[in-house]
């Protein structure tokens, strides 16, 4: 759990319908080796914000923060604070606009699979 803190915003008034003080899951990248957050997903199941960089999908590298500690990283956040549930946005670089569009549901059947592996003809 994150401690009392407070932030100091660039953008006012809030931008986000969930609170400051919101959970939020990030990389070790971007909240240590300044990484650019490049890519933000909205679960639909449990509005939970992913607010990532695009170098990293190890485990271990993921962080839990808050949602007011990544706008104070990057205020650019604000222009898709609207991103609705089962959604999200990626950019190719910090100044590009933001592109949306609806995520793919994860499916674990198809992990790993492939309808040609291990056929001959």
């Amino acid at each position: 759990m994150i401690g009392p803190h407070t932030h100091e915003f660039e953008v006012t008034p809030w931008p986000f319908v969930a609170s400051e003080f919101a959970d939020a899951l990030t990389t070790i990248t971007v909240l240590e080796d300044d990484a650019p957050i490049l890519l933000v997903s909205h679960d639909e199941e449990d509005g939970m914000w992913q607010i990532l960089c695009g170098t990293t999908n190890e485990p271990e590298d993921g962080r839990l923060t808050c949602l007011g500690c990544l706008l104070e990283l990057d205020p650019t956040l604000a222009e898709i604070a609207d991103l609705p549930r089962g959604w999200e946005a990626y950019r190719d670089a910090v100044g590009e606009p933001w592109i949306r569009e609806k995520s793919v549901p994860f499916d674990e059947n198809d992990v790993g699979d492939d309808e040609d592996a291990g056929t001959e003809d």
